[in-house]
């Protein structure tokens, strides 16, 4: 049976939404966006900004962040990334050169 591929979204650069986005998929932001998302994946690409409100399952920061967020899978801040606002995850991975200034609570269980 072949396995069953989650449906992809791309906004790309030069592109900017002011307004909501649902996605059943992974979702990967490489222009702007302002308003709340709600998606299974969430990829901000390095040159991706993101003014939100976020509940996703899993979320990768490499470009830049600014919101409430609630993973409930793993958040994971890239070097190129920053992340400021409020997180709500599961579990979260930094790596080295990123930025994160915000207030954050790694304590949603499945």
């Amino acid at each position: 049976m072949a396995k069953k591929t989650q449906p992809l979204s791309i906004i790309d650069q030069g592109l900017i939404i002011r307004g909501n986005i649902e996605c059943d998929g992974e979702l990967i932001i490489k222009g702007q966006v302002f308003g709340n998302i709600k998606a299974e994946t969430l990829v901000i690409a390095d040159t991706g900004i993101v003014e939100s409100d976020c509940e996703v399952k899993n979320i990768i920061i490499g470009g830049d962040y600014n919101g409430n967020l609630t993973a409930n899978g793993i958040m994971k801040i890239l070097s190129t990334g920053k992340c400021s606002g409020k997180v709500l995850c599961q579990d979260m991975v930094v790596e080295n050169g990123s930025t994160l200034n915000a207030s954050v609570d790694c304590s949603l269980t499945d």
